[in-house]
């Protein structure tokens, strides 16, 4: 039986199943390769992962921004945050891991060969992932990527906030610098990476505040997303990496949160229980679609393995850290760790945030 957490937005959850779902299939039609107009419209589903990005900033910032819109003046428990993150992220990407490299073990011991991206992965390789460390590091499994950038994120998440609340424009003209530098001749994923979780943060203030942009967010979204998948991409084509998606993802993100026939879509009661299991499903689903691609299965078949394997690391692995008193226990723990370590580096316990002015109005205004 599925417990999800009080409070929950259930559209988000529809978001982040759409999201994982889209980087499911994109690894299944580049395994089997698939060719065909669907297989390529479906291949952009790697972007599921600019989707995630910018739900990571919308989760993350909503409970604040909520309790500064009321009451006009909040704090931020620094301690608090780190200590959930840890809980919330570390403990199933460690078992990801371990899984990942069990799994190989065992197709190998009853006779199969391994696909070329799990053999070149050394035990330092493992050992470097585990401890978030990507410069270099040949990936046990594909999706491992996001797990080191976004944990760089959680350390400027908090100022970021603090920025956003402070001052729009700055916080604009941070955004803006940082993608101008992907620009020039530096290439660098946290800094390609780094606006949408900053939309995150703008989304979950436009929910907050209940703005409305009208048929605008349905337009844009549509728009953006077709230009997106039917334009060549011109810009960092070794990534496939381009800003458009971030605004397409965006925009549907904002849509979602407007329209309330969308809205009941996305909540669905099969969407949302896949976005209950969708870090797990990004965790653990690559190896298993490889696998099952390259021994013959249907594209579709081994989407729907990949996501029965996400489904059965949930219930084992994620689950417990998640909703049950285990939480509670290792989030206490890393408490009372963080609240005698950060002190020493100059980090105080709690961060102020005040609104004179609502940040958006003052964005508008500018």
């Amino acid at each position: 039986m599925f417990t999800p957490t009080r409070h929950r937005i259930a559209y988000l959850d529809g978001l982040r199943a759409i999201a994982v779902l889209l980087v499911v299939i994109h690894h299944a039609i580049a395994d089997s390769k698939t060719r065909g107009t669907l297989a390529r419209v479906l291949s952009h589903g790697n972007h599921g992962v600019e989707l995630f990005f910018i739900l990571s900033g919308f989760c993350l910032s909503y409970p604040t921004l909520s309790r500064l819109r009321r009451d006009t003046a909040t704090s931020f428990d620094v301690v608090r945050y780190a200590a959930h993150r840890v809980v919330r992220i570390v403990p199933p990407y460690w078992l990801a891991i371990v899984a990942t490299v069990g799994f190989g073990f065992i197709v190998t011991r009853l006779g199969f060969t391994l696909p070329q991206s799990f053999s070149n992965a050394s035990p330092l390789d493992v050992i470097q992932q585990a401890l978030f460390v990507d410069p270099g590091v040949r990936l046990v499994s594909a999706p491992f990527w996001t797990l080191p950038l976004e944990f760089r994120w959680y350390l400027l998440f908090p100022i970021t906030l603090w920025l956003w609340t402070k001052s729009p424009r700055a916080f604009a003209a941070f955004g803006i610098a940082m993608f101008a530098a992907t620009l020039t001749r530096v290439v660098n994923f946290d800094l390609l990476y780094l606006p949408p979780f900053l939309l995150g943060i703008v989304a979950a203030d436009v929910h907050v505040r209940k703005l409305r942009f009208g048929l605008w967010s349905i337009a844009a979204c549509v728009v953006i997303l077709a230009y997106a998948v039917l334009t060549p991409i011109t810009w960092r084509s070794y990534y496939d990496h381009s800003p458009i998606w971030y605004l397409g993802a965006f925009a549907f993100v904002i849509a979602a949160g407007e329209w309330e026939w969308l809205n009941r879509l996305l909540s669905l009661r099969l969407l949302t229980v896949v976005g209950l299991a969708s870090y797990s499903i990004y965790l653990v689903h690559d190896p298993v679609v490889t696998f099952a691609c390259e021994h013959g299965a249907h594209v579709f078949m081994a989407a729907l393995l990949g996501v029965g394997a996400g489904f059965a690391f949930w219930s084992l692995a994620e689950r417990p850290f998640v909703y049950t008193s285990l939480r509670q226990k290792a989030t206490t723990e890393f408490d009372t760790v963080f609240s005698t370590w950060l002190p020493q580096l100059g980090i105080g316990r709690r961060m102020a945030l005040r609104s004179e002015n609502t940040p958006i109005q003052r964005a508008v205004a500018s």
